[in-house]
Formats: C-alpha cells, structure tokens, sequence
C-alpha cells in the first residue's frame, strides 16, 4: 500500500527564502527512511495568505501549513485560517517571540531556522493526529493472541465458535467483535474510569481536534452524557433553564437531581409537524426573570437541522453567572468544516455532549463530553462521571470514538465536503422528481423564529411528500419494502434523510430512482387523506406545585384520563401529574412530574389516546382497555415558575 499524500504549505512572500527553505525541505524528506511509511510528506509553496486559503479550501489533504510571518505583508492572516480550517498543524516563522499569537501554533525563530528538524517536527504533529493509542493498543494486544482466564465468559469468542447451536451467531457477528471484547484485567488497556495512559491520551487528542479544553469519552450514549453534567452542576438541587423540547434524558436529569425546572416553550411549524428552537424573545425574559437559574439548557442542532445563533444567547447566560449546556448530539461533525461553523464550543458553551455515532464513524451509544467551563472541577467532574459509567467499557466502542477523532481531525473537511456534495445532488434530483421537494429553511422555520438567526444543518434533507397523495409512513414503507431504503424519521407529510459520513453516490442513485418511481406512481389506490393535516401543537405549559423529583417519588395515585360519559375526568383537572407523559412523535412532553394538569393538558391527551393516528403515549398508563395518569399526593408547595 502506496504511503497517503500530505500536503505542507509553506508561505513567504520573501522568493529567495522561501525557495531556500522549500529546497531543503524537499532533501530532508528524500533522506527520510520513513517516508515509505503510513503517508509522505509533500511540500507546496504559496506566495501569500491569498492563496493559502485558497489551497486550504480547494486541497482537504493539507495538514500542516509553515508560515513566514515577518515574510508576508498582511501579517499572515492566522485568524483567517484557523475559522477556515482549526485543525491543521501550524507553525509560525518569527522575529519577536510570536508577540501577538493566539491559539495553538508551534513558535520558530526565523533567523534559525533548521530545515531537517522542522522536517522531523512537521512529520511528527501529523502522525500524533495520526494516532490513535487506544485503537492502536487494543490492536496490539489482539494480534498477539494472548490466552484468556478472565471475563468476559465468552473468552475471546471460543465459548461459541464450535458450538452446535451458537457458532451461527459468531460467524454472523465476526472474531473480532468478541476478541476485541476485552476486561478490565487487561491493564495496557488502560481504564475508562480512571484514565492515565492511552484513553488518556485518546481523549486529550479529541479536545484538541473538538476545540475543548478536556474530552471525555462516554459508552453509553448523550441521554448519559446529559445526565451527567446536570448532576455535576444541580446534584444538589437548583433551577434549571431549558427547552421544552429537550432530549429526554435532561428531563429525567431533572428528576433524579431534584432540580426545579424553567421550561421553556418550544416553537412549532403545524404545517410539518416540526419543532423548533425556542424563540430568543422567550430565552431572554427567562434569563432574566430567574438571574437565580446555575443552568441553561438547549439543543443545537436539533432533530431536524435546526441551529441556534448562539453566541449572544451564551453571553446574556454567562453576563448572570449561568453556566451553558449545548446538547450537539446532531451536531459532532460542526466543527470540521466552516460551512457549519460556528458550533457551540466556538461560541462559548461550557459544556457540549455530542453522539459521535449519529453522523460520524463511531459504534452506536460511543458519545463524547466536551468542556469549556473555566470555573471547571476536574475531581469533582470524573466522580459524577463514575457514577453513571460501567465498570465493565465496551472496548471497541472506545476505540471507534479514538477512530473516529482521526477521521475528523485528518479528514474530516474533505470528507465534509464530499457529504455537501452529495446533500446538493440529492436535493437537486429529489426536485427533479416534480412531486417530492426538500424543505428550505423558509419552509420549516416556525414563524415566531424569523428574526432568531436561525440556521439550518445542510446534511439533514425534510422532504415534502404532499403532492404525492401518499403520507410519509406510506413513502417510508414503500422505499423500505420495495427498494431497501431505509430513512431516518417521518412527520406526518415529510421524511428526513441524513447525509452522513457513511454517505455514498451509489445510495444517492438508488434514493433517486426510487423516488422517481414513486412520484411516477401517481397516488396509489387507498392512499392517506392526511398528508396536509396540520399537526396539533402541544397545550401550553402549566405551572409546577412541587419538584419533578418530589412528584415521582412520592405518594401517588392512578386517575382516569376519561370519564364515563366519554370527556375527560373532571377530577383530573387541578391534579399535579406524577409521571412523565410523552407524546411521540415528536417525543416532546405534555406532562412533567410535579406540574399541574389542566383541562387543555387532559382533552389534548385524551385526543391523542383515541387519535389512531399511531402516536404513541409514553407514561399514560392502561387499564382494562382505560387510560390512566398517575397523580402525585405530595402536599403542593412549590412556588410556580
């Protein structure tokens, strides 16, 4: 295997030093013994920051740029680049100690400058982006093939591979997937609860290529990672800010820590049965209603491509002594490439989880928390942490987040570029179809974010089934069932496609096909009426009477949602919910424990209990073919938010 091209950039507007400079560089690596290795350097030179950038946007195999400072009249434009592309390697030629240098790049003296060892420098900040010691050692450690007498009981696999009735399942599954399947006995593994080697290492990599300040690995997904830094920072109790529309897991944060929640109402397109961020107007009055609030919560992006302006929302947050969580579980790939830039890290967030299994190249659950906080307890942090994470890691779950940090650190804008590619020719032969049609961002914005500066996630495609005379459950089956096509989620009337890193041209080519067939179909025999049936937007929040901890604890009850007569029970209204009650879609709850159920909040369940439309009730309990609410008998005594 021929060794990959890396591309150095090295810049001077100085000709003669620069080809100097150039030439002995190009000699250093002809001598180089190791340049038949895993990949070569190769040299390119740019008169200018101009056409540096230029090469940075056009070339994704550029990994390291040597720029002559004093040599450039424009001062080498260092900010410029580093919003273009943050991870490349950086090394700065000075003449007055890097005065003014911000950020991370390798400082040279220009007057004594030594090519063979800037060679050797250069060669050896891409192989550490090149690492993975995680990867690397769990590779090791299989190939030489050591016998096990530890956990787990199917030791290496050879509890099923000759197996009469299981060897299928091994086969099915692959030796590596259980010899990689390792125990914490294994010590060169290092441990994920108490890392000091090569997890360690792994996850300084990933802050650095993530933009944190520190990086920890998470095996059990964001709904941990989430649970995690709100017991960190309201294990105590406290108020916490966040949106209405908030994954799951912060919700039940909330209960498990006691904290005493401001919900934040979330905006809804009805048309599409989307919802949306909640507007800046709502942000602001509850920050500053609650300066007493130690957390905000949001999410950015959301399900369907939704992103926050948020700077200026972290600042006003910060101006109070609030500390800010960005759930960017969507949003892991935000970093590597200026077209979805800034993320939440750029614009200050002090804690950021992401799952980096959702649109990168990790194992499903393999998630990861960034931090920023300045005020941060490291001690403290990992405590919390070790709480929620098994004492029993999956490895190569580890080892796909340390593979899937080099691929975004060494390919990730090039690769980032081909899914924009291919989003552009999915959305333009998807128009093409003449009965199908992508959603812009006019399209999907509920109207109460147009002067939000919201902005829209061009890998996450919401397509229009409208015209069609089909739902999109029917399309969703249809492209599953007769083209093995197999999507994302449905609305009512739209259908989301990701365009991930595991992105192709061939999947784009039959996604098309199938489609035009489709649209070609005309509207089939008994197909739904519903598709323009707007969705019913949630009842408005109600006032909590106690703690969502103290409501799901305590003393309860069950209550009929119905009555006899068939309307709602009159008894309920009034009542103080002790579940959690979950319409999904859009997974959005109507009901928190602790808040008070009102007779919109009940007829809206009841609706949606008899709808037949297929939504599911999560925490309504049933009985005897009834619907029930689990009411809490706690003594009300918690003043309303």
């Amino acid at each position: 295997m021929s060794p990959k091209p890396v591309l150095v950039a090295v810049v001077s507007g100085d000709k003669p030093f620069l080809e100097q400079l150039l030439s002995a560089l190009a000699r250093s690596a002809a001598s180089d013994t190791r340049r038949r290795g895993d990949f070569e350097l190769q040299f390119v030179s740019c008169a200018d920051t101009a056409s540096l950038l230029h090469l940075a946007a056009e070339r994704g195999a550029l990994q390291a740029v040597v720029m002559d400072v004093p040599g450039l009249a424009e001062g080498g434009q260092v900010p410029e680049l580093r919003r273009l592309r943050p991870e490349l390697d950086l090394f700065l030629m000075v003449d007055d100690e890097g005065a003014g240098i911000e950020g991370r790049a390798e400082l040279l003296d220009r007057a004594d400058v030594s090519p063979g060892q800037l060679y050797r420098q250069l060669r050896s900040a891409v192989a550490r982006r090149a690492r993975t010691p995680f990867a690397d050692t769990l590779r090791d450690y299989v190939y030489s093939a050591k016998d096990a007498w530890h956990t787990p009981g199917h030791s290496g696999g050879d509890s099923l591979r000759d197996s009469p009735w299981v060897a299928d399942f091994y086969q099915l599954m692959g030796e590596h997937i259980f010899n990689t399947d390792l125990s914490v006995s294994v010590q060169a593994l290092d441990s994920l609860l108490e890392p000091h080697s090569v997890i360690q290492e792994a996850q300084e990599l990933a802050a650095e290529a993530f933009g944190a300040r520190h990086t920890f690995f998470v095996t059990n997904g964001t709904s941990t990672a989430n649970k995690v830094i709100v017991q960190h920072l309201l294990g105590s109790g406290g108020k916490v800010i966040l949106d209405q529309a908030c994954h799951k897991s912060v919700h039940h944060a909330v209960i498990l820590f006691g904290a005493e929640p401001v919900y934040l109402p979330a905006s809804v397109n009805r048309r599409y049965g989307m919802y949306g961020p909640v507007p800046r107007v709502a942000i602001d009055a509850a920050l500053e209603a609650h300066p007493d609030a130690r957390l905000l919560v949001l999410t950015s992006c959301t399900y369907d491509g939704f992103r926050y302006d948020l700077a200026p929302i972290i600042a006003a947050a910060h101006q109070r002594g609030i500390k800010v969580l960005i759930d960017e579980a969507w949003y892991a790939h935000g970093r590597a490439h200026p077209a979805f830039r800034p993320n939440a890290l750029d614009s200050g967030a002090d804690y950021v989880t992401q799952s980096t299994h959702k649109m990168l190249s990790a194992f499903s659950q393999a998630s990861m928390i960034h931090v920023a906080d300045p005020d941060f307890d490291e001690h403290r942090f990992r405590e919390n942490l070790n709480m929620h994470t098994s004492t029993s890691p999956q490895y190569a779950m580890i080892a796909s987040l340390d593979v899937a940090r080099k691929q975004v650190s060494l390919e990730g804008y090039s690769q980032l570029q081909r899914c924009l590619g291919i989003a552009a020719r999915l959305r333009e032969g998807i128009e093409r179809s003449g009965v199908f049609r992508v959603l812009a961002l006019e399209d999907m914005l509920p109207e109460s974010l147009a002067e939000d500066g919201i902005r829209l996630d061009p890998l996450k495609l919401s397509v229009d089934v409208s015209a069609s005379g089909m739902s999109a459950r029917e399309v969703q089956l249809a492209l599953f069932e007769d083209y093995g096509i197999q999507i994302e989620k449905v609305t009512h009337n739209t259908f989301t496609v990701l365009v991930t890193l595991g992105a192709t041209q061939s999947k784009v080519l039959r996604l098309l096909n199938a489609l035009q067939k489709l649209a070609a179909r005309g509207p089939v025999a008994g197909a739904s009426e519903a598709s323009d049936v707007p969705v019913s937007a949630l009842p408005p929040l109600s006032d909590f009477a106690v703690l969502p901890r103290t409501a799901f604890f305590g003393a309860s009850r069950e209550q009929a949602l119905d009555c006899e007569a068939g309307g709602i029970n009159e008894e309920l209204v009034g009542a103080v919910s002790a579940d959690q009650v979950v319409p999904y879609p859009p997974g959005i709850p109507a009901l928190n424990p602790g808040q008070v159920i009102t007779r919109e909040v009940a007829s809206y369940l009841l609706a949606q209990y008899r709808s037949g439309n297929g939504i599911e009730l999560h925490g309504l309990v049933e009985r005897g073919g009834r619907p029930y609410l689990r009411i809490s008998l706690v003594e009300q005594g918690l003043t309303p938010s």
